[in-house]
């Protein structure tokens, strides 16, 4: 009796699959390999990772979670595609300086992978001073990194300090100012109000009121909240981040409506993310197109019922900055031992 040959594998019916491979394949850079990515995250054989890109073997739920966590690829779009149901991600943040490091880094890689497209932009409804911006310095990334720590995340180790200078480990103040410079290189739209500065005036007010940040270390930290505005001031005359920028990279509004959030919207290659503000200094990340559809109509439209004050409306920006400069002056005033 003739023996009956194994069948090769072959390419299967997988449109599921297909379509996560589809969309894992736009949220990596250009410039890395498809096959090399997959076998890098899954830790399998090169020859492996071409099966699964091929439909050849079937990729497992466990192998799918691994790739969407790296990655935060809504799986919205790939199994309901309900434009009521969307899935965010987040970074855990609770009483623990090791959750507050994965934080920071996750913060940087997201930088640094969009940096790795050519087509990248951010776009930045800010409530606040943006987040960025808090790493400016050393000093007011100390600060930064101390108050969140001690008055939002209850970190213990925090609770009965007073802030100094090196109170907040090295390692933490690096990553945070890496952050800050990554942010330099990626050109970017901002919307702000006159209240966006004051959130982080009234923090060190009122860890100076309350006996936590001396007199010193207060109006050292105000001047170089005024150095962070020069610098803003400056970027929003050249419509650049950096004078070697050989394009406009920096657009900065004036609104005058309340914005009611801090919101982060980012465009990466053909992929958006939405970043929305919760817990004062976390965010829940989606790639949902149907909600980042929605979060770029509602970006859009408030920049059209905004005032540019970058590169142009000379005067309004004079005005709008002016306003600024008094607050923290203000703020000195009242810190004057």
């Amino acid at each position: 009796m003739p023996t009956k040959k194994e069948k090769k594998p072959g390419k299967v019916n997988l449109p599921i699959q297909n379509q996560f491979i589809a969309r894992f394949k736009e949220v990596i850079p250009p410039s890395v390999g498809l096959a090399e990515e997959i076998a890098d995250v899954l830790d399998v054989s090169i020859d492996s990772a071409y099966r699964r890109i091929r439909g050849e073997t079937e990729l497992t739920i466990e192998e799918v979670y691994k790739i969407s966590k790296k990655y935060e690829i809504s799986l919205d779009e790939v199994f309901s595609n309900q434009n009521d149901t969307v899935t965010f991600s987040y970074t855990k943040l609770t009483d623990s300086e090791k959750n507050f490091e994965a934080y920071l880094n996750r913060l940087l890689t997201h930088l640094v992978t969009l940096n790795k497209f050519e087509n990248k932009k951010i776009y930045y409804v800010a409530e606040e001073i943006p987040i960025f911006y808090s790493f400016f310095s050393k000093k007011l990334t100390d600060f930064k990194l101390f108050y969140w720590q001690r008055s939002v995340l209850n970190v213990p180790d925090y609770q009965q300090k007073k802030f100094d200078w090196g109170v907040v480990p090295q390692n933490l103040v690096d990553i945070a100012h890496n952050v800050y410079k990554e942010y330099l290189t990626i050109p970017s739209s901002e919307i702000w109000t006159t209240e966006t500065v004051l959130t982080g005036l009234r923090q060190i007010q009122f860890y100076y009121d309350s006996g936590i940040v001396s007199a010193q270390h207060a109006t050292e930290l105000l001047q170089e909240y005024r150095q962070m505005i020069d610098m803003i001031l400056k970027n929003a005359e050249n419509s650049r981040k950096n004078i070697s920028d050989k394009t406009d990279t920096f657009a900065l509004y004036y609104s005058e409506v309340v914005l009611g959030t801090n919101c982060i919207y980012v465009v990466m290659g053909e992929t958006k993310f939405s970043y929305i503000s919760f817990n004062t200094m976390n965010s829940l990340t989606t790639n949902n197109p149907q909600f980042c559809d929605e979060t770029d109509h509602w970006v859009r439209n408030l920049e059209k019922k905004s005032t540019l004050i970058s590169g142009v409306s000379e005067k309004q920006r004079y005005q709008f900055f002016t306003k600024m400069y008094r607050n923290i002056d203000d703020c000195l005033e009242r810190i004057k031992p």
